[in-house]
Parts: C-alpha cells; sequence; structure tokens
C-alpha cells in the first residue's frame, strides 16, 4: 500500500499542487476521497483508486519545468507514443471525474499543453496532419475534449473539434456504406476509428451545442451498429476491410468504446434501443470476455481493459444502474489491485495473475487505475 504522504511527496515532487493537508499515513485510500466536488456530489472510486494513481505517477509521469508527460515504460524515457500518450491522458481525466480536485485539474491541463508542443507538425503546434491514422488523433480529440470540459480551456475544445473534423473529412465516405476509414490508406473501417468518432462528436455538440457534430455522430454509430455490431451477442468486430469482409476478432476495448458511444448518443438523444445496445454490450463482455468473472487479457503493447472500464462506469453510473452491475466492478477492481506487483503497485492487463516485475509499459498499466476510479467502494 502507497502511504498517503508518499502521494503528496511524489506531487510535491512534481510540481503537482497539493490541496489535501494532512491526515494520518496508511490512509493514502481514502484521505483524498472524501470531500466530493464543488456540487457535493459523492466521490467515486474504491479505496485503492489514489493509492493506484500515485504508483502510476511515480514509475511513469516526468516533469520537466512546466511539462509533464508520461513516458513510454519503466525503462524507456522517452514520451509514450501519441495515442498512447492520449490514452494516459484520459486516464487521470478518469481519476479526476471519480472525484475532482485542483491537483489533478492542473495536472491535466499541462498534460494536454504539453502534448500539443510534442506532436505538432509541420503546420505549427495545433497541426496533426502528420499523423495518418483516423483513431489516433480521435483519442487526443477525446482527451482535448475532457479536457476543455475540466479546466474550461476554449483552446483544447478548438482542439476537440480540429481533431474530429480532419478525421471526418478524409475519413468518412460513401464505401461500405459509410463509416470513417482506419487510416489514410483506406484497407479498412475499423471500430476504433468509429465508435470514438461518435463519442467525440456527442462531447462537441455537449460543449458548444453545434448539432452538425450531433448528427455526425449519430450517423457514425448508426453505421456501426449496421457492419460491425452482432446485435445477437452484443460483441462488436474489430473492422470491416475495404473488400465488405468482417474482421473475426471481437475484443473487450472495442465492446468499450461502443459503450461509451451508445451512452453518449442516449445522453442526447434518448431511446430505447440505444440504452439497450449498450446494455447487451456490457453483458456480452461479462459473459464471454472473463474468466471466473474477471477481465485478463496478456495484451502488453496496448489496453484490454480501460476503454470498457470507462464505457460501462459511464453507462452504469448515468443510468443508475450499480444494483445490476456493481459486483462485477468491485470484484475487476478488487482482482486488478490485487494482481499488481507489489514493489511498484503497477497492474498489467491479466487480472488473474501476478503483474510480473519486467519492465512496465504505462499504457498497460491504466486499467487498473481507471477501474478503481469508476467503481464506487460500496454500492450506491
Amino acid at each position: 500500500m502507497i502511504e498517503r504522504r508518499s502521494f503528496i511527496a511524489a506531487a510535491s515532487a512534481l510540481g503537482i499542487a497539493s490541496a489535501v493537508g494532512t491526515a494520518t499515513p496508511g490512509h493514502a485510500e481514502t484521505a483524498l476521497r472524501t470531500s466530493g466536488d464543488a456540487s457535493g456530489a459523492r466521490p467515486l472510486g474504491t479505496v485503492n483508486t489514489d493509492a493506484a494513481f500515485a504508483a502510476l505517477n511515480s514509475a511513469f509521469l516526468i516533469s520537466n519545468g512546466n511539462q509533464r508527460y508520461y513516458k513510454e515504460s519503466l525503462n524507456k524515457t522517452a514520451k509514450d507514443y501519441f495515442w498512447r500518450q492520449a490514452l494516459d491522458i484520459q486516464a487521470v481525466q478518469d481519476v479526476h471525474d471519480s472525484a475532482p480536485r485542483a491537483e489533478t485539474r492542473d495536472l491535466i491541463g499541462r498534460l494536454l499543453d504539453t502534448f500539443l508542443q510534442q506532436n505538432q507538425g509541420g503546420g505549427g503546434l495545433y497541426d496533426w496532419n502528420w499523423n495518418d491514422y483516423n483513431d489516433d488523433l480521435l483519442w487526443a480529440g477525446l482527451a482535448f475534449a475532457r479536457g476543455h470540459r475540466i479546466t474550461g480551456n476554449g483552446t483544447y475544445l478548438t482542439q476537440a473539434r480540429y481533431a474530429f473534423d480532419r478525421v471526418y473529412n478524409r475519413g468518412w465516405d460513401s464505401a461500405l456504406g459509410g463509416g470513417i476509414w482506419w487510416s489514410v490508406e483506406k484497407r479498412d473501417k475499423n471500430a476504433l476509428s468509429n465508435s470514438p468518432a461518435t463519442i467525440l462528436g456527442c462531447l462537441i455538440y455537449e460543449a458548444n451545442g453545434d448539432r452538425g457534430y450531433l448528427d455526425k455522430a449519430r450517423a457514425v454509430y448508426d453505421w456501426v451498429w449496421a457492419k460491425l455490431l452482432d446485435r445477437s451477442t452484443g460483441g462488436v468486430y474489430e473492422h470491416m476491410r475495404a473488400d465488405g469482409g468482417l474482421s473475426t476478432g471481437q475484443t473487450v476495448y472495442s465492446a468499450g468504446a461502443f459503450v461509451s458511444a451508445a451512452q453518449a448518443i442516449y445522453r442526447n438523444q434518448g431511446g430505447g434501443s440505444v440504452f439497450n445496445d449498450a446494455r447487451r454490450t456490457v453483458d456480452w463482455v461479462i459473459r464471454e470476455r472473463t474468466t471466473n468473472g474477471i477481465m485478463t487479457n496478456g495484451q502488453r503493447e496496448g489496453t484490454w481493459q480501460s476503454e470498457f472500464a470507462r464505457g460501462m462506469g459511464e453507462f452504469v453510473r448515468e443510468n443508475n444502474l450499480w444494483g445490476q452491475y456493481w459486483d462485477f466492478m468491485k470484484r475487476n477492481a478488487d482482482a486488478a489491485w490485487n494482481a499488481r506487483r507489489t514493489d511498484l503497485n503497477l497492474t498489467w492487463n491479466r487480472w488473474d495473475a501476478q503483474t510480473p516485475r519486467d519492465d512496465t509499459r504505462a499504457v498497460e498499466a491504466i486499467g487498473a487505475v481507471i477501474m478503481q476510479a469508476v467503481t464506487p467502494a460500496t454500492r450506491p
């Protein structure tokens, strides 16, 4: 267990303002989660959320002047690559959303500002045209849209709009009945180049009221529903090739992105069928992608549970479905914590086996943090 004083020391060393005062050491897991936000809403997060987040920052967060970024792995000091860096930032945003506080809001702003500096193209600070992959731009756009919601910085919303517009304009066409190509090579239309576009379009609409973004988001959602969703089970196929053939893979992260997309549409437009789409996919993961009720996978290069933890958290929280799903969420949050490597308190994507003491990657460690953040300590 990381004691609370360790979090404060790490925060101070990284230049993150601490607003937590003093408390009895040894209660790191609860001390930072008792105040809620300005509205008085009850904070989310298991008792291990802050310890897991502190461990992530201690292991991977780099402070260089005003810059903040996550390095690629324990042994690699270079910044995490574009899409992974965006997912790292979104994990911080999940922690902040679970229990908003000044130091995480400040960190999010610094991470986003650093992202712009480190990933700019030939056109300047806000140019991502060099990146040919539409899902990369969407993950980054989501980080900036959420960053705008958290900080109120209008530059972040402008960059989120840039990401959506760039992806839609170069990626959406009538081939295969619509949908967004995964990359400029136009070899396939991928679940992860479409469901995140739905989420991003909805977030932009919620921020600025521009109905065009919601309409495009719905069109993208409808394409995924028609082409990639197995409506009999809730599984989501990875992609449709240019020749119309479907991949056979159905992953937890593609399911999670779809759940978030369905919930974003449901939040803005309602519709029982959309709600049922999200619930069917949640139930599919629980039924078909768990081992003894635990989400687990040996993938080391990317995420596995992260997008689903976030999507399920949104779906359950916004629809007050704790009675149906809290037990599953808590079981997985506990499994992730118990599978950590206890020297650093980091957990990989296998939540049914101990995390090895090797060159753990930042992006494989964020899923466990997100699972802690979205799960209430006790059933609401």
